[in-house]
């Protein structure tokens, strides 16, 4: 299987978006664009944690 990881990382007001040539993208964009390409999204992956365990920055995982 072929596997692409996408990094999420917090804004502030606890929103989550990804940097793709030079855009901001909300989760369900990254979703929407991923599954065009024919990728599956598999689930995510915590990479960075702030105070008090808040998830800073994470990897959405998409399968082809």
């Amino acid at each position: 299987m072929n596997y692409k990881y996408m990094r999420m990382k917090a804004a502030i007001g606890g929103v989550y978006y990804c940097d793709i040539e030079d855009r901001k993208l909300s989760p369900r964009q990254v979703i929407n664009e991923m599954a065009a390409l024919g990728y599956r999204y598999a689930g995510n992956v915590p990479v960075k944690l702030g105070a008090y365990g808040a998830l800073i920055e994470y990897d959405m995982i998409f399968e082809a």
